[in-house]
């Protein structure tokens, strides 16, 4: 099973389980704390069974333990479809989040994919627009969709932003997962990854890439071959040749979601 609370300093949930899905169902039934619950479904999420989906919801909406919180946002909107975000009753815990759990859901929503995280983070950025940093990862998340910030600029109103977010649905299919404004498909993410890679190991740089690898290395269930401060060079660059050409002989559905290979 993965250890502590802080799995997402790294830039994915772990390894597949080698335990069953039957005997991770035991360990949920079976744990004492918050942690063991949910460290455990994680790890059935991985195994590509989500029943225990309400589960997380409910972990997520009641806990007092904010790195517990934390790992729920993060696990959430990594495994929420469209249909999980519409139902606000599955986000109750943001009316009375703290900055910190504002910050980790505002980060996180990029990893949903889904623009109906837009307008939780549009009431977000009303209530926290004075709080200088908590304001910027609201408006870079919601920029990460809509990219309103070279068409309105930077300091556009609430309410700007919003007219331009709804004119932006009229021209998308709000059923199709989206990754930089277009429909997610993780070799578009793959050919970022190797445009970086030669650019770094070329000068035997780090490789500096965070969200992209993090993406990847959940949708495929397959981690990227380095971190962040990775110095990319001869020896390390085949790892990634290799990788990429594992994840293409995959198949794979523009516009979906995936975790760990398993379509949701």
């Amino acid at each position: 099973m993965i250890e502590g609370t802080n799995i997402m300093s790294r830039i994915w949930y772990g390894n597949r389980p080698i335990e069953s899905i039957s005997d991770i169902k035991k360990n949920i039934l079976n744990a004492k704390t918050e942690k063991e619950v949910l460290l455990n479904v994680i790890e059935l999420f991985k195994a590509g069974d989500f029943s225990q989906k309400q589960l997380l919801i409910q972990l997520m909406n009641h806990t007092n333990d904010e790195q517990i919180l934390n790992l729920c946002i993060r696990i959430f909107c990594s495994i929420a479809t469209h249909e999980d975000i519409r139902n606000s009753n599955n986000l109750t815990f943001l009316a009375l989040a703290s900055e910190y759990a504002v910050d980790t859901f505002s980060s996180a929503a990029i990893t949903s994919l889904s623009m109906e995280v837009i307008p939780y983070l549009l009431v977000l950025l009303e209530e926290w627009d004075e709080i200088t940093d908590t304001s910027m990862i609201i408006r870079d998340s919601i920029d990460f969709y809509i990219n309103y910030q070279d068409i309105i600029g930077e300091e556009a109103s609430i309410d700007e932003i919003g007219e331009f977010y709804l004119n932006q649905t009229k021209d998308c299919d709000m059923e199709k997962y989206y990754c930089y404004q277009s429909p997610a498909f993780p070799g578009d993410l793959t050919k970022k990854l190797f445009e970086r890679v030669i650019r770094a190991a070329n000068h035997e740089e780090p490789l500096k890439m965070e969200l992209i690898p993090s993406l990847l290395s959940i949708w495929t269930g397959e981690k990227v071959p380095a971190d962040y401060h990775t110095i990319i060079c001869n020896d390390n660059y085949k790892d990634f040749v290799t990788y990429i050409d594992t994840i293409s002989k995959r198949s794979w559905e523009r516009g979906q979601k995936y975790f760990y290979g398993f379509k949701l």
